[in-house]
């Protein structure tokens, strides 16, 4: 099994890097993803400004481009995760979350917190011990154009910071370019919606495959599916607008691939289907729309996927 180390890390996502390596269509492999913070903080003492001053500039280090064999441009590349192995304590840098203007949170950070997030659980305090559900935070394919810092995201993919993107699931990208070109990064221990708080970062173990796939004339913002549901992930401002466009995105898939008007579509999704937030911490807002596969199975079209 082909494994690609966090030694080739990067902080943007870019056509023009060199792939550090190719995996064929279906075959698993496995990528260190760094933690978030690329191991500033391995206690509390650890923090200070100038020691947060110098994590900031390495934050969001994702490891790639891997390229995927036979990968033309103008596809669509989907990335399977099948296990996400955390591999370090979970870090939560904080502040007091005291100003008067909430969007000002993320600017005041001042101490840090860390986390034993090892076997399956992470240990919030002497009372609660919490599940782990370990998601990838980023991922992504090369742009279209330009390089873009790792804590961006678009249609590409990226920062996406959708929680849904644990063990299971499978993202689904449209690239441009030969080779797609994967990124892997910013995973966490435990995610809720919204990241009003940086939740625990960690460094982990991804495994999984990528699978090429024509693209639907429809698809321009990443998919999400797993067994039970299917989502679209857009990112935008203002929020509003991310979330109308991810319920259109949805809205559009349904009509491709079940045997529904659109207008008969909209109504069962105004009734099923949930909008919700990924992130509201960066500087483009990150909205989902997902409805589950079940309501959906009586209209299936034959030859395409429910």
């Amino acid at each position: 099994m082909q494994h690609f180390t966090s030694a080739d890390h990067k902080y943007a996502y870019s056509p023009h890097h060199d792939p550090i390596g190719t995996v064929q269509p279906g075959e698993t492999f496995t990528v260190d993803a760094v933690e978030g913070w690329s191991n500033y903080f391995r206690s509390p003492a650890d923090f200070t400004p100038e020691t947060h001053h110098a994590a900031e500039a390495v934050k969001w280090a994702v490891t790639g481009p891997i390229a995927v064999a036979g990968a033309e441009p103008g596809g669509v590349v989907a990335v399977t995760i099948h296990e996400v192995e955390v591999r370090t304590p979970g870090v939560c840098v904080y502040g007091p979350y005291a100003d008067d203007d909430p969007l000002a949170w993320w600017d005041h950070e001042t101490a840090v917190a860390l986390y034993d997030s090892s076997g399956g659980s992470v240990r919030f305090d002497e009372h609660t011990t919490l599940p782990s559900r370990p998601l990838v935070g980023c991922l992504a394919v090369a742009p279209a154009e330009g390089e873009l810092h790792a804590m961006l995201q678009g249609p590409y993919g990226g920062n996406l910071d959708c929680k849904e993107l644990v063990a299971g699931a499978t993202l689904v990208l449209p690239y441009e370019h030969a080779g797609a070109g994967l990124y892997f990064g910013d995973c966490k221990a435990l995610m809720s919606d919204g990241e009003i708080v940086g939740p625990p970062e960690v460094g982990a173990l991804v495994t999984a495959t990528a699978e090429l796939r024509p693209r639907p004339a429809s698809l321009r913002w990443p998919r999400l599916e797993t067994a039970e549901r299917i989502t679209t992930i857009v990112a935008g401002t203002p929020l509003e607008w991310a979330a109308r466009q991810a319920f259109r995105e949805l809205l559009a898939w349904v009509v491709d691939d079940f045997e529904l008007s659109r207008e008969k579509a909209a109504l069962l999704m105004g009734m099923v289907a949930d909008t919700g937030i990924c992130q509201v911490s960066n500087t483009d807002f990150t909205a989902y729309c997902t409805m589950p596969r079940g309501v959906l199975r009586a209209y299936a079209r034959a030859g395409a996927g429910a």
